[in-house]
């Protein structure tokens, strides 16, 4: 009777489609003690070296991660245009107004900083054209997003006799069944910084908080106390004390110490004896390799630069660091479910990339001799 009873309750709970509760509980979490001991010294240091991610709130209080940030979303501020196979620019009246409520430099900033941050971005398609192509959008955050659905996701699927689940295909936000085809995924081609530099980023926090220690609280490097035998003074005597100790070593670098006293110094290792300063600025070139950044654009001076005037320099800089998030961006947007056939989106790089005036005119001047470009080109 126990081996049927036991079949026939599998029966019911497979038939239900409910998750059985798992028949045992713990009263502590297993990534904590058990024993409920504090936190060692160790372990701490254990968990700040591991490779867990880190928040993006935290990323972003380091001076250098927010300022690479600031760095690698600066490609929102170029426009999104679509091409066909002839180059000829076509008015595309999604790439004109994403969102509604928001402008286009901040839905793109958030998607550039996904695909940094998190390595993953998505956007809403709010809106369709007659055609079926999305005309208007909406960047969700990443944490409301998912491809598992909820622990109560069986109150709202429905199963069919073959035992498919219904909604079927659909991506879960804020616990929400959402159509797959109504949501675009943009996937970066380098990992996310959260969990790729995580040690990096948690070193530059400690050494942080490390210096504002020191500015915040520092230790004296000497002080008095009453000698053996001697009355200890008043609050007044020991300003007076204080202060004509300050003067007289404006004077002289020899002291004396009066009988009653008794002076003490204090071996506190300074912010230069830890070289705060040196690992900080060594923090700084770790999270810049991180971010794919030159250290000189995190405000850390080399001597290892050649020259290079701002053109190259920019080329380089898209070549180099921003095209993995552009292309990530402009590929996914040009896929067959956003765009038509036969076109594609990319960023327009003429105002960035264009040169100086003396060089632009000639140019121009060489492309009109040419009878390469017109005046009204021109």
């Amino acid at each position: 009777m126990g081996w049927w009873r036991s079949l026939f309750r599998a029966v019911e709970v497979r038939a239900s489609g409910r998750v059985p509760e798992p028949s045992v509980t713990f009263s502590h979490d297993l990534t904590t003690p058990a024993d409920g001991t504090e936190p060692t010294p160790i372990l701490d240091a254990i968990r700040a070296a591991s490779n867990r991610p880190v928040s993006r709130a935290a990323a972003l209080s380091v001076p250098a991660v927010l300022r690479g940030r600031n760095l690698l979303c600066s490609i929102a501020t170029l426009p999104l245009v679509t091409r066909d196979r002839a180059r000829v620019e076509l008015r595309t009246p999604l790439l004109e107004q994403i969102d509604p409520n928001v402008p286009n430099v901040v839905t793109l900033s958030q998607t550039v900083e996904d695909l940094v941050f998190e390595g993953i971005s998505w956007w809403q398609v709010t809106k369709r054209l007659a055609n079926g192509f999305p005309l208007r959008a909406i960047h969700l955050d990443v944490g409301t997003v998912s491809l598992q659905p909820p622990a109560d996701a069986w109150r709202k699927l429905r199963t069919l006799p073959s035992g498919q689940k219904l909604p079927a295909g659909v991506v879960w936000v804020n616990g929400e069944p959402v159509d797959g085809r109504d949501v675009i995924r943009f996937d970066s081609p380098n990992p996310g910084i959260l969990t790729a530099a995580a040690r990096a980023i948690r070193r530059a926090i400690l050494l942080e908080q490390a210096a504002a220690t020191y500015a915040q609280d520092p230790r004296p490097l000497d002080y008095f106390r009453p000698a053996d035998g001697a009355d200890p003074a008043t609050d007044d005597e020991v300003k007076e004390i204080l202060d004509d100790w300050r003067k007289a070593r404006r004077k002289r670098s020899t002291a004396y110490v009066p009988a009653s006293l008794t002076y003490e110094t204090v071996d506190v290792p300074s912010p230069a004896d830890l070289q705060l300063a040196q690992l900080q600025r060594q923090a700084t070139v770790e999270i810049a390799n991180a971010l794919g950044l030159d250290a000189e654009d995190l405000q850390v001076s080399t001597t290892s630069r050649t020259y290079a005037n701002a053109v190259d320099r920019r080329r380089d800089r898209i070549n180099d660091v921003l095209a993995p998030y552009m292309r990530a961006i402009t590929d996914r947007l040009s896929m067959n479910d956003v765009t038509a056939r036969g076109q594609v989106v990319g960023f327009n790089l003429d105002e960035y990339m264009r040169a100086n005036p003396t060089e632009r005119w000639t140019t121009y001047q060489t492309g009109l001799t040419n009878g390469v470009v017109s005046v009204q080109e021109v």
